[in-house]
């Protein structure tokens, strides 16, 4: 949290760079929407679960096009997962990709499809990491934090003064 110019981008890139993580940030265009943000988690998702890369996923207050994407925002925050994120035959595409990563790490993992998934969620929630890069001015962060309590609730909030 800080105002802008503060820097709060810039050290973030600069922290996932020595931490050697990829970084992603979505472009906002005219056109993006929430089918597109959809899209953009799930690569998120893939990369940090299938690929098993670490990954930080910068979102800023000026990238909230649609007050609806902060739900799912806070979807991942709280829990991890994203509600009715993948199709049933991604799931299934997830699940094959998973299955020879689980045998390899897992000793003894037994090969059930809810085992399977737990396992993709579970590399997911080690994998990515959520910065949310906002500013204090004004009402909307309060506003924000309010009608979606992860945002502050499930995060270590750092002041840039």
């Amino acid at each position: 949290v800080g105002v802008g110019g503060s820097g709060k981008q810039s050290l973030t890139r600069l922290a996932s760079y020595i931490a050697g993580n990829n970084v992603f940030q979505i472009t906002i265009t005219k056109n993006y929407s929430t089918s597109n943000l959809f899209d953009d988690i799930k690569v998120l998702y893939r990369t940090a679960g299938v690929k098993g890369t670490a990954v930080t996923f910068i979102f800023s207050d000026a990238e909230v096009k649609d007050e609806g994407f902060l739900e799912y925002i806070n979807q991942i925050l709280a829990t991890g997962e994203v509600s009715n994120l993948f199709a049933k035959d991604e799931i299934d595409a997830i699940l094959t990709d998973m299955r020879p990563v689980a045998k390899k790490e897992i000793k003894g993992f037994i090969d059930t499809a809810d085992n399977l998934l737990k396992f993709f969620m579970d590399r997911v929630r080690n994998n990515l990491h959520v910065v949310l890069s906002m500013s204090p001015v004004g009402s909307t962060l309060a506003s924000r934090a309010r009608k979606f309590p992860g945002i502050i609730n499930c995060v270590s909030v750092d002041w840039f003064l």
